[in-house]
């Protein structure tokens, strides 16, 4: 795992910026598409000889939203690569926690793509519930209780074979439709589908072979899915500890691409060349 502060300076970020972004070809105008451009390095700008008009290496990419140092930025990605807290991560850097967050989203929009889901011989279906919880006191009684609120359904698709996880957010009331179209869009007819004993499931033996059980005698058949959520929802309380219904959808897919890929490279560079 990489460690936070990265010793590179600004100098050399720039560098491995520009070959992820460039790769191996020449500076063009975003414009005119010339490459007859003169660097400004005052204003860090490329000067077009044509078109006469001003563009800059990251204006074609997601970078352009970059307004911090970039090594900070690199910092930032490691941190949110290894799952660094918010708080943790800018105590770490010497940054506020509004900078962490705004870019924490960024990484969010722009890293965490969805991927391909090729589900193989079975498939494990289930919804869970993520939101934030309010802690109450019953004094009354001398004990404890929460309260939950704004919850959010999220169901899921997970195969045991391939290691890989679907999720998507179901805003719909009731959700059973939303859910069962999910379902017959992602996986294939001649996959299984084990699901539990909800009403949700029952009129998927329409297009699928579906093998449903009680809850109390069917987690045997859904041990990967119930995995996943305890997965996803200890690395969310640890990051983010919550997040609204406004952001759900970037919450889950950021999950979801995290779960997907936690055996995978943690190398920030390539992680960008990946994003672009």
């Amino acid at each position: 795992m990489d460690t936070i502060p990265l010793r590179l300076s600004e100098r050399q970020v720039r560098a491995r910026l520009r070959a992820l972004i460039l790769k191996d070809r020449r500076v063009h105008c975003q414009w005119c598409d010339s490459h007859k451009v003169k660097y400004l390095e005052k204003e860090d700008r490329y000067h077009c000889k044509k078109c006469r008009r001003k563009t800059s290496l990251f204006a074609s990419t997601w970078f352009r939203s970059i307004k911090i140092p970039l090594v900070l930025f690199i910092n930032i990605l490691v941190a949110w690569i290894n799952g660094y807290q918010v708080s943790v991560a800018a105590a770490t850097l010497a940054t506020s926690e509004v900078t962490i967050r705004r870019y924490y989203r960024l990484f969010r929009l722009h890293v965490a793509k969805e991927e391909a889901f090729e589900p193989q011989m079975c498939v494990q279906v289930d919804e869970a519930y993520f939101g934030q919880f309010k802690k109450q006191a019953n004094y009354f009684h001398g004990i404890k209780k929460y309260k939950v609120v704004d919850k959010v359904c999220v169901a899921g698709i997970a195969c045991p074979s391939t290691r890989k996880l679907f999720a998507r957010v179901i805003r719909s009331v009731p959700k059973g439709a939303e859910i069962r179209e999910m379902i017959r869009e992602k996986v294939p007819p001649k996959v299984r589908v084990y699901a539990d004993g909800s009403y949700i499931y029952t009129t998927l033996r329409t297009t699928h072979t579906i093998i449903q059980q009680t809850h109390d005698l069917g987690f045997h058949n859904a041990w990967f899915i119930e995995s996943c959520w305890s997965w996803m929802k200890r690395k969310l309380f640890k990051m983010y500890h919550h997040f609204d219904r406004r952001y759900a959808e970037e919450y889950v897919a950021e999950l979801t691409w995290r779960f997907n890929n936690r055996k995978s490279s943690k190398n920030p560079w390539d992680i960008l060349r990946n994003s672009l």
